[in-house]
């Protein structure tokens, strides 16, 4: 139940062997980077915290090559067709390959040259949108006055004595404009009113006029509602040849935009497989980079700080025998200072459990890992929630066929294998309380033959007597808070704090087990021994619960009023047992959607002619909906059991995750040994 303990190991290593350190460090997965500004680093060193092994501008070379990966797969990525699909992609096994090929591929491609040629296509493309987008506007503008006869330079910039505007005029307001326009040029100008439908709110307005009623013209235009509009200076000719023009030019840039995105898609082709496998492998040369920029360093020697479990150090030893001689490695344990990382170690059987734990957060240094202790319980209530046996099946063929179908690992596959736990308990409560896709069993003929053996499993139906199950749900939780003080109570008496043990775990627990056995008396369980049992340990509860509680408290009085408000926390225990209630809810709410489910097939199966082809659309598309949604809510709802309920007895959170130096990647699977050194 406790983390993993670490350790805080020196490595010192002479420069001629320090890469190899490094790379034979990555490997084994297993050492945590302390950085230079961490606190578990000691004060002082050898040297200038930057070490001086590092060739100039190699890392800078390293970093442009990572950008020109980066940018290449951002900009290629969608555009390449994935073989078997994205899922295959995201799922499927990668891709064997070992470091020696990796850089032998880096040695043979020119990568700034396909990020030069990506960059220019990219620009080219994004330029003529632009440009299309462009037209189109311009388009939009030029198709209420195509039937205007004069050329646009007289608009865009006119003559020495004469000049034009355009603009927009509410439909309503056109005689107004005209009246005022021609009151001020007597004549002496032109003014053309675009058309318009009924449905149109706004008119295209074109006045030609002397440059000497400028002023006028404009002042008496905006009194009729005229909006000026700048016609784009490019526009020179007739409204009616300039659309031709621009019409003409957005066919030719559809076809060199269709052409160039058709190289971009060749280029994805040949360049994406390529690109990833390279990302990969800079992306190892990097962290290796990084563990090196980590310490500090004399003209000969340098300096390493790692993080590493207690069981792994005879490994790295082992690892670094190559280097005898010109490494050294010390180690000690934590500080009271020290924050070290959290690791997870768990039997074999409770691994799929530990994505639960890092979703909350990972424990203290000091604290417990709760993966084990939570495990049957959460195992449990997801069957209960879910709670029918048919969807557990389809639930577990699916996660099956993905496990087989797909080389999972890390974290996604403990979440398949996970949830393929929680199908099994599905099927097995599905067949105690007798729900196999609902009442399917009962209601359609075809599986009477079959309907006895249902029967015969049949413990308790929550449909038909809700209150024994919601007993059970209740009893449940009663025992899940019982034992999560208890491992408070173990938790606090491991570390030496007797009053944390005894007083308030111990007094709570005295009085919650006391209140058990005096409720379970007045039911007739246990006669007269019992109900003394629970009033006795009930009463020593209270006791010790009213003298302890308010220790902390300056004086007498307070003391004593802390020690028995105290007691009003009974009802929060109470609170967290009805939450239990939750177990009957969402398995009563799975069953009651089946078997609506059910019954609408039954009852549109007996139309005419399209009937059964409802009752297939119904069945399979309704359970399959139902499937989905109860298992979210199973998993939601038995996570937050664990969360709120139980966790809150007794686990202490805020560590950090171990995060160890590793082959991290993520479109390959990096095998064997392969080159030793990080350079490029």
């Amino acid at each position: 139940m406790a983390v993993t303990k670490v350790k805080k190991v020196r490595i010192v290593s002479h420069h001629d062997s320090l890469d190899t350190t490094i790379a034979a460090l990555q490997g084994l997965g297993c050492c945590e980077i302390i950085p230079p500004d961490g606190e578990s680093r000691p004060e002082g060193g050898l040297g200038s915290t930057t070490p001086e092994r590092i060739k100039p501008g190699r890392s800078s070379e390293l970093e442009t090559c990572i950008s020109d990966c980066r940018f290449l797969l951002r900009f290629l990525e969608p555009l390449y067709a994935e073989k078997g699909g994205t899922l295959e992609r995201l799922l499927g096994p990668k891709p064997p390959v070992t470091l020696t090929e990796l850089a032998s591929l880096r040695a043979r491609t020119d990568l700034p040259a396909l990020s030069s040629k990506a960059r220019n296509l990219e620009r080219s493309i994004s330029e003529m949108r632009s440009e299309t987008g462009q037209i189109a506007n311009q388009l939009h503008l030029l198709e209420p006055i195509k039937e205007l006869g004069l050329p646009l330079w007289v608009i865009t910039r006119g003559t020495e004595k004469v000049m034009g505007v355009m603009g927009s005029i509410p439909t309503g307001r056109k005689a107004s404009l005209a009246e005022h326009f021609s009151s001020v040029v007597n004549g002496e100008g032109e003014l053309f009113l675009s058309s318009s439908t009924a449905k149109e709110t706004e008119a295209m307005a074109v006045l030609i006029f002397p440059r000497v009623f400028e002023q006028e013209v404009m002042e008496s235009a905006a009194k009729a509602g005229f909006s000026r509009i700048d016609c784009p200076p490019v526009l020179e000719e007739k409204p009616a040849k300039e659309i031709e023009r621009l019409a003409k030019r957005r066919g030719e840039l559809a076809e060199e935009i269709a052409s160039a995105e058709d190289e971009a898609s060749r280029m994805a082709t040949e360049v994406v497989p390529v690109v990833r496998n390279l990302s990969d492998y800079l992306a190892v040369l990097a962290a290796r980079n990084e563990a090196g920029d980590s310490g500090v360093s004399s003209e000969k020697v340098s300096v390493l700080w790692f993080w590493i479990p207690a069981g792994k150090i005879k490994d790295v030893e082992k690892a670094l025998e190559p280097c005898k001689g010109l490494v050294d490695i010390y180690s000690e344990d934590p500080s009271p200072e020290d924050n070290p990382p959290i690791l997870l170690e768990n039997p074999r059987w409770a691994i799929p459990f530990s994505p639960l734990t890092k979703l909350y957060g990972m424990p203290s240094y000091s604290g417990i890992d709760p993966t084990v202790l939570m495990a049957p319980f959460f195992f449990l209530f997801f069957g209960m929630c879910l709670g029918d046996g048919g969807y557990g099946l389809v639930l577990g063929a699916f996660l099956l066929y993905a496990l087989l179908r797909y080389r999972l690992s890390g974290d996604t596959k403990n979440f398949f294998v996970l949830l393929l736990l929680g199908s099994i308990s599905t099927v097995l409560v599905g067949a105690l309380t007798g729900s196999w896709l609902g009442d399917m069993i009962d209601v359609f003929g075809i599986f009477a033959p079959i309907k006895s053996l249902k029967d015969s499993l049949v413990l308790i139906k929550p449909m038909d007597d809700p209150i024994t199950f919601l007993a059970i749900a209740l009893g449940l939780g009663v025992v899940q808070i019982l034992f999560g003080i208890l491992i408070a109570f173990w938790d606090a008496f491991r570390k030496g704090d007797m009053m944390g043990a005894f007083a308030d775990q111990g007094g709570w627990l005295a009085l919650l087990v006391g209140f058990l056995l005096w409720g379970a008396s007045s039911l007739g369980v246990g006669g007269g021994a019992t109900l003394f049992s629970g009033k006795a340990l009930a009463a020593v509860g209270a006791l010790t619960l009213v003298a302890t509680q308010g220790r902390d408290k300056p004086g007498v009085i307070r003391k004593v009023v802390s020690g028995v408000l105290s007691l009003y926390n009974v009802t929060s225990y109470l609170g967290d047992v009805l939450s239990y209630s939750r177990l009957l809810a969402l398995g009563l709410a799975t069953s009651a959607i089946a078997m609506i489910g059910n019954t609408l097939t039954i009852l549109v199966s007996g139309i005419p002619y399209v009937g059964w082809v409802l009752a297939f659309l119904i069945f399979f598309g309704g359970h399959l909906f139902s499937v989905v949604v109860n298992v979210l809510g199973s998993f939601i709802h038995s996570l937050r059991l664990q969360y709120v309920e139980f966790f809150s007895k007794f686990y202490s959170a805020g560590g950090r995750a171990f995060n160890p130096l590793r082959v991290a990647t993520k479109f390959t699977r990096i095998t064997g040994q392969g080159v030793e050194g990080p350079g490029l």
